[in-house]
């Protein structure tokens, strides 16, 4: 049994890496056909993030937010429920952060870095329970909860700078800057990889450990794959759904207030970055397996940061971005879908092969 889940683990998760280098190979033909300098364009697509150490370090960096927004998706996965906050709750950990940093400040840094960090936890998990929780009790569809929600931790974020935080100096909207002391440490000189690469990483592992060798794991998963079954097991379906829902956003919220700390000295994000809905793709390029997220991180970031690259030196429209972005989770979640169909018709034929047995039975008994 645990041969035949590791071999349809493992081609699940090659049919994903085609999904992906035919959304790459689409890209290329895409940048052929619209560019004035196709040669140009693809080379900067293809080696542009390996070009600097600076532009490797962008691409590392964004992969380590990539990471937690990943890791928030794979709970939400597991109980097969589409809280899309993480968005939302990056956006607003990132402000609470600096906000907190600015009034605080004064605090020695080994309390107050810790502090800001828990903060960000405490505001993912309260914020990934709204949804949650208005599923659970009145039936609210959580996709749609969670979208709006999304808004409203943005508008939120926006008054908070505006009014609570403003840099009257700056030319455009931003905060004040936060203490210099808080800024995360870098690990690499003249880059941007900094020591949330390191807290990302530890953050896989305890994933990993509590998705595959915990009670709750075990909770999660069963109450995604049946969740009748596992109520007749005794696992309290509402619950385990919730919490996971809840844990989930306390990986985004963290990953909102380390993309502070490590990227920027304040906070002046005036539009959705889209870091959470990143995290979906994420997640579904690692098969929803937490230990092949960062590789999913890693690969989506190479594509965005090339993307970006090629943006900003050819010819190509920003909305270029987009459309690889597009592609990618169209392909994945046709795999997904055609995956899902698959194990519904088996079921489905299992069922009916049970059925026409125990007909068989009863008509050989009378």
């Amino acid at each position: 049994m645990k041969t035949a889940r590791k071999i349809e683990s493992f081609f699940g998760v090659f049919r994903v890496i085609i999904a992906v280098l035919i959304a790459y190979m689409i890209s290329l033909i895409a940048l052929t056909v619209i560019s004035d300098e196709p040669v140009m364009a693809i080379r900067q697509f293809i080696v542009g993030p390996f070009s600097t150490i600076r532009r490797f370090g962008d691409m590392v960096a964004l992969a380590t937010l990539f990471t937690f927004t990943g890791l928030c998706m794979c709970f939400m996965y597991a109980v097969n429920k589409f809280n899309l906050s993480a968005e939302g709750i990056v956006i607003i950990s990132g402000c609470m952060t600096t906000y907190l940093g600015i009034q605080l400040q004064g605090i020695p840094k080994g309390i107050l870095l810790p502090v800001l960090l828990l903060t960000s936890i405490l505001i993912g998990m309260a914020a990934a329970a709204i949804p949650a929780v208005l599923n659970a009790r009145f039936d609210a569809h959580v996709v749609v909860v969670s979208l709006m929600l999304n808004y409203i931790l943005f508008y939120l974020s926006q008054f908070i700078l505006k009014y609570g935080m403003k840099d009257v100096s700056m030319p455009s909207l931003a905060s004040l800057k936060y203490p210099e002391e808080l800024k995360l440490a870098v690990l690499v000189p003249k880059t941007e990889i900094h020591a949330g690469l390191i807290i990302a990483a530890v953050c896989v592992v305890l994933v990993v450990i509590a998705i595959y060798k915990t009670p709750f794991g075990y909770a999660m998963r069963t109450v995604g794959s049946n969740p009748n079954f596992a109520k007749y097991a005794g696992i309290s379906v509402t619950g385990t759904v919730v919490a996971a829902q809840i844990i989930g956003g306390a990986f985004a919220g963290l990953g909102g207030a380390v993309e502070i700390l490590g990227r920027y000295e304040r906070f002046r994000w005036l539009e959705m970055p889209n870091y959470g809905f990143d995290g979906l793709i994420v997640a579904g390029m690692g098969h929803r397996n937490p230990a092949l997220v960062p590789v999913g991180a890693l690969l989506l970031a190479y594509i965005r940061t090339g993307a970006d690259i090629v943006t900003r030196t050819t010819d190509i429209p920003a909305e270029f971005v987009s459309i690889v972005q597009g592609i990618i989770i169209l392909l994945i979640a046709a795999e997904m879908f055609l995956s899902g169909l698959k194990r519904r018709m088996i079921f489905k034929s299992a069922r009916e092969s049970l059925e026409n047995t125990e007909k068989q039975q009863e008509a050989v008994k009378a």
